[in-house]
């Protein structure tokens, strides 16, 4: 008998490198599925402008300053 292997099934395409059902956090970078209305890391509105006013000036600097 011919030992011929072919795939029963059709090789799977790899998943498209674009980032097309995502959308980066513009606060944290945190990438969220398309359906998500806000940051699942921070809780910022999607589309939340990172433009003055956008997050506090005192973030990131040591308490007491």
């Amino acid at each position: 008998m011919g030992d011929k292997r072919s795939p029963t099934r059709p090789k799977r395409q790899p998943k498209p490198s674009s980032d097309e059902g995502y959308w980066d956090c513009s606060v944290c970078t945190y990438k969220n599925t398309a359906e998500a209305f806000k940051c699942m890391m921070c809780d910022v509105r999607k589309g939340t402008s990172t433009r003055e006013g956008g997050i506090s000036s005192d973030c990131g600097k040591p308490p007491g300053l």
